[in-house]
């Protein structure tokens, strides 16, 4: 009863205090004790110092890069929860930890991204720059382990980084002679074909809200937005679209459960936002940077450039990389009819859900198996 009362005794502001010195040691933890697994490492580039972690089977030799969604994401957080996910609750594992058991999985932080350190300014990054870092990436793999086959996994951004390393870099050819399949999930190489698919439907969910009198002056706003801008060019456009169109696919994540995930991610893995949060906002701080990707359309034009296996998951309901991108991609690539697969998750907005999970699960541990 002693502790207890004592407790009781201490004033509020001092108990918020304490509890907030707590949260930031646990949120910290991997810095506090100093220490990263065995297979967590790190490769460096023009000014960035950026994370690997390769976790699962290594022993298979089959290796599986996630490139992590943004840009600005995390593939170290990534490893433990699902950063972006569907149903917009990141209170569950990756989709993909599942491939562990399996493959080795490598989940590796871009620059100014994640975990990322350096003196890299991201109004200098080009997008060559992602695809020439997964260059160097890939030659680290081929150092430290025995690989024997090569997959990517592009998730949303992610897109383009693996489209840049097999289709627009100078070596482009050869880099994709890595290369024994390719995942693209939820992709978006160009934000201009994908904004203009869009860009009706909000308009036109906004005005159902606005005739049923439901949040009117935000809906105003929102159809405002869309109707002044018949595309994107700067960086607050880009930050703008992203919170309307996650908010009408009614998937928008909570701070508190970005603090709690973050959390339990600072315990359970080598992850802390120490670094994750200032190199978001500098990201997408970046005018230069962001400017150039709302308005790059040059992809579109190597596409066709792709010739390894591929499988293409949309997500009928996403708003960000609707189904016709996935469409468009799955006609341009110059892979063999018989070698791509399009995939529609019927129930599923800006990534799987529910049972469209086990869906994507299944059908990507096929894909691994046919090509492997």
């Amino acid at each position: 009863m002693g502790i207890i009362s004592t407790i009781k005794k201490i004033p509020l502001f001092i108990k918020i205090i304490i509890l907030l010195i707590i949260l930031y040691g646990i949120f910290h933890l991997s810095i506090v004790v100093s220490f990263w697994p065995k297979d967590y490492f790190w490769v460096e580039r023009k000014n960035a110092i950026m994370p690997v972690w390769v976790r699962g089977n290594i022993e298979s030799r089959v290796f599986i890069i996630f490139n992590h969604g943004g840009p600005g994401s995390c593939g170290t957080l990534e490893s433990i929860i699902e950063v972006s996910p569907g149903n917009g609750r990141i209170d569950h594992e990756s989709p993909f930890k599942i491939l562990e058991s399996k493959y080795a999985m490598v989940y590796w932080d871009q620059r100014h991204s994640g975990m990322s350190k350096g003196s890299v300014d991201p109004n200098n990054s080009r997008v060559e720059d992602f695809g020439e870092d997964l260059v160097i990436v890939i030659d680290e793999l081929e150092k430290r382990y025995d690989v024997q086959r090569i997959f990517l996994i592009g998730q949303s951004w992610g897109h383009t980084v693996a489209l840049t390393y097999m289709t627009y870099l100078d070596d482009w050819s050869q880099n994709q002679d890595k290369i024994d399949g390719y995942i693209n999930y939820k992709g978006n190489h160009e934000m201009v074909m994908a904004y203009m698919l869009v860009r009706p439907r909000i308009i036109e969910h906004a005005e159902q809200q606005i005739n049923n009198n439901l949040d009117v002056q935000y809906w105003q706003e929102v159809k405002a937005f869309y109707q002044e801008r018949t595309t994107l060019t700067n960086a607050s456009d880009f930050g703008k679209h992203d919170e309307y169109a996650f908010r009408v696919m009614g998937s928008s994540i909570q701070l508190s459960d970005r603090i709690s995930s973050a959390i339990k991610a600072s315990i359970f893995s080598p992850f802390n936002g120490l670094p994750l949060y200032p190199n978001v906002r500098r990201t997408y701080q970046a005018e230069d940077f962001m400017s150039s990707i709302a308005s790059d359309t040059s992809m579109r034009e190597v596409i066709h450039r792709i010739h390894v296996p591929t499988l293409i998951v949309y997500g009928r309901k996403d708003l960000m990389a609707p189904v016709e991108i996935g469409e468009f991609i799955y006609n341009e690539i110059g892979t063999d009819e018989t070698d791509k697969e399009l995939l529609i998750l019927e129930q599923s907005r800006h990534g799987a859900e529910n049972g469209d999970i086990k869906i994507m699960q299944r059908a990507i541990m096929e894909f691994t198996e046919k090509y492997r």
